[in-house]
């Protein structure tokens, strides 16, 4: 017996079945391949200019370069301060007070300035008054247009009074923080603009200010390049009721005031006029005029050139004639109309950013075509009510807990026109609460509120606000929270409070009359909470300590929560959070509302 051949085997079909699994095989590795993250490759070493981190893979490749500067100090120096220039690679940075300067990112730096000193003399950056009053950005350098320029601003506070902030966490003894801070009355910063040639030999030349304001304290508001060799600097008077535009020449130094702008073609030329607005009163408008208009006087002129064109912020614009006005942003977004705009640096697009009353949302637009996209504390001078979108605590509590909030722009807040705007300063404090004080009783007469539980809610001006309404009625508010509460402009920042109320020295009725110092037996019955951190550089704890040490003499009642070692914002999660809760509940028991805790729940550990 032999066993039976069995069938002949299928070698084409086996060999298709191969090929078929092989190729499987192929395209799942290779989907594997193009779909994994590839790994970063981490570039460090001797002689590169920093460390670059890159990710391999399908799509765009992401390209980030830390780079390395060498101030002098050595490894553990910390630069205050750096941006790149408008031309090519340039780069400069702030060190110890002084400025820096770099062709590109591997050459060796140099020292523009030799001035600076450690918490006294600063090139180029704002110290606490311009950045929080004047400029109101920490940088005080300007490039020119053609990279070859840069202007800076030099501010010294070797005469100013330096304030104390106390620090009492983690350590058996207190540390204290000491800075410049000019006070109502006391030493302002002298301030010199300076302008530094940076294609040739380092030449630094002072812009002479003025003759009206040279001998005098002052403060540069603004400054700005109109061209290459020219700038447009803004000087005021320490009281800040008086203004010089001038024209400086950076070749030369020289300042001549302010000239009227013209168009390339010399046939109009741009000033700044009030025009009336039915029963609102007048409001300032940037008008183009005829160059063949006679014109008696040209007060104020605020020039912001880009090439050939003319870009400015106002509420309605004037092309045809002073009565012809017409707005630039109206028809660009549906749903918007409230907005600020950046620039790129040559003026060829703008990133407009809609902020309400709509969803906010940010597009790009070309300068030539701005109607096609590209694809990409209630102080004086304030506004708080526009129409633009947020959402914030305020709106929580009103959308949460059954409260009804309202904000209120008093006089001297912006948009309201001149008439509003030319209201004496001195007298702002009593006007504004006269005006809140009428919102309030126009709101009592809504049929959805109820008028026996209204509570008042302000935060440093607006405490100062709050506490002044309190005073000023009798029963009419069942409570108030004051957060940092400006008490008494005497011990506040010298350029805000001599701005409205003058210098103490000639105005001391007018610091008497506005200082909730003075309303403490009015405020001995009332019902309000206090809280401040007992760091913040900007509304001294010195205010509340002030209001407690008098509050205390005549038996108040008030409620108090510190802070301790926060600032004017809270930055610790823990005292935010309670800083919220503390207000809620002191809501709660104050309007004896329905429980409004029950929504606020504690976050997870790992949030």
């Amino acid at each position: 017996m032999h066993a039976s051949a069995g069938p002949p085997r299928n070698w084409k079909g086996i060999a298709i079945a191969m090929m078929v699994i092989v190729g499987v095989l192929s395209l799942v590795s290779l989907s594997v391949i193009m779909l994994t993250p590839g790994k970063m490759k981490h570039i460090m070493g001797e002689g590169r200019e920093g460390m670059g981190e890159g990710r391999e893979g399908m799509g765009r490749k992401i390209q980030m370069v830390l780079l390395e500067l060498n101030p002098p100090a050595g490894e553990k120096a910390l630069i205050q301060y750096a941006a790149w220039g408008l031309q090519g690679n340039q780069l400069a940075y702030v060190f110890e007070g002084d400025i820096y300067y770099q062709t590109e990112v591997t050459s060796k730096p140099l020292r523009l300035t030799a001035t600076g000193r450690a918490g006294l003399v600063v090139n180029g950056l704002s110290d606490w008054i311009y950045e929080e009053e004047v400029l109101l950005t920490f940088s005080a350098n300007w490039w020119s247009k053609d990279g070859a320029r840069l202007a800076y601003l030099t501010i010294n506070n070797s005469a100013t009074p330096l304030m104390e902030i106390p620090h009492f966490l983690g350590g058996v003894y207190p540390s204290n923080v000491f800075f410049p801070y000019p006070k109502a009355g006391s030493t302002i910063p002298t301030v010199s603009l300076f302008v530094v040639n940076l294609y040739g030999p380092a030449h630094n030349l002072e812009m002479i200010p003025p003759d009206s304001v040279r001998a005098r304290d002052r403060y540069i508001s603004m400054v700005t390049w109109i061209s290459s060799t020219q700038l447009a600097v803004r000087w005021l008077n320490r009281a800040q009721n008086q203004s010089e535009l001038c024209v400086c020449e950076a070749t030369t130094g020289a300042c001549s005031k302010e000239v009227p702008l013209f168009s390339s073609d010399g046939s109009w030329f741009y000033l700044t006029l009030p025009a009336k607005q039915g029963a609102r009163g007048e409001f300032r408008h940037i008008a183009s005029l005829p160059a063949q208009v006679s014109v008696r006087a040209l007060k104020r002129l605020y020039p912001c050139m880009f090439g050939h064109s003319v870009v400015f912020l106002s509420f309605s614009a004037d092309f045809e004639g002073i009565f012809q006005r017409q707005c630039l942003t109206c028809n660009l977004l549906d749903d918007c109309s409230f907005f600020k705009a950046v620039f790129s640096p040559n003026q060829t697009y703008f990133t407009l950013y809609c902020l309400g009353p709509g969803v906010p949302k940010v597009t790009v637009h070309n300068t030539k075509d701005p109607t096609s996209e590209s694809g990409l504390d209630g102080v004086p001078g304030s506004q708080s009510v526009t129409e633009e979108f947020t959402m914030g605590w305020p709106e929580v509590l009103a959308s949460t807990h059954d409260m009804a909030l309202a904000w209120v722009d008093g006089r001297s807040g912006v948009g309201r026109g001149q008439k509003i705007s030319s209201v004496d300063p001195r007298k702002l404090s009593s006007l504004r609460v006269k005006d809140q004080l009428g919102v309030v009783e126009w709101l009592m007469q809504l049929p959805y509120i109820d008028d026996q539980r209204i509570a008042l809610y302000g935060k440093a001006f607006g405490a100062y606000l709050s506490l002044k309404m309190l005073a000023a009625t009798d029963q009419l508010f069942k409570c108030a929270a004051a957060v940092a509460p400006i008490t008494d402009f005497k011990l506040y920042s010298a350029a805000f409070s001599e701005r409205y109320l003058g210098l103490p020295a000639k105005e001391e009725h007018t610091y008497l009359t506005a200082s909730v110092l003075e309303d403490v037996h009015k405020l001995k019955d009332e019902n309000f909470l206090l809280l401040h951190g007992t760091a913040d550089a900007r509304v001294h704890f010195q205010h509340s300590a002030e209001l407690l040490s008098r509050l205390v003499k005549v038996e108040a009642n008030y409620s108090l929560q510190l802070y301790p070692d926060e600032g004017h914002i809270l930055k610790e999660r823990r005292s935010i959070q309670h800083s919220q809760r503390t207000l809620v509940h002191y809501l709660q028991t104050c309007l004896r509302h329905n429980p409004l805790l029950a929504s606020i729940e504690e976050p997870d550990e790992d949030d």
